[in-house]
């Protein structure tokens, strides 16, 4: 009987430690790690043969360089298979203090052909539409260390997996 107690209790708290956790675990679709990653930021560039796998929101530490947020970015992706990552708009973040960047995963269920299926940026609508004012988050700022920014910033990207 002492062990049954025992075996129950174990399980318990194995069980009841993964309740807790303040990191959210990725349960998306991924490819094996990537190396390196390129940027754009006009879909048109996109070329024909990638496919889009995820669908995020990066939310950025405070205070973070243009730098800080390019290196953020491209290791999540490279992390998760992507070579190419769709920067779209980007916004501050009223009452957000971040002390780490936080990425928020919006699908897709399956991988898509970029090309022939992208529907847009329809994805993330609460917390886009929750933000403040739209921030020029363009090649000028990009990976730029000298540029600073004293709130969190929402930034919309698509990851996504090209042969090349």
């Amino acid at each position: 009987m002492h062990k049954t107690k025992l075996f129950s209790l174990l399980f318990l708290a194995t069980f009841l430690s993964g309740c807790f956790s303040e990191t959210a675990q990725y349960e998306g679709i991924s490819f094996p790690k990537m190396t390196s990653s390129k940027v754009t930021f006009q879909q048109q560039a996109i070329p024909a043969d990638c496919t889009a796998f995820a669908h995020l929101l990066m939310y950025t530490k405070m205070p973070s360089t243009g730098k800080e947020i390019s290196t953020a970015m491209q290791r999540e992706a490279e992390e998760k298979g992507a070579n190419l990552i769709l920067v779209g708009m980007s916004r501050e973040v009223e009452d957000e203090e971040l002390d780490e960047n936080h990425f928020k995963y919006f699908g897709p269920e399956y991988v898509y052909t970029f090309s022939k299926t992208w529907l847009g940026w329809k994805f993330g609508f609460n917390e886009w539409n929750n933000g403040g004012e739209l921030v020029g988050l363009g090649t000028k700022v990009w990976g730029n260390p000298e540029i600073s920014f004293d709130k969190t910033i929402l930034v919309q990207a698509v990851f996504l997996r090209c042969e090349q």
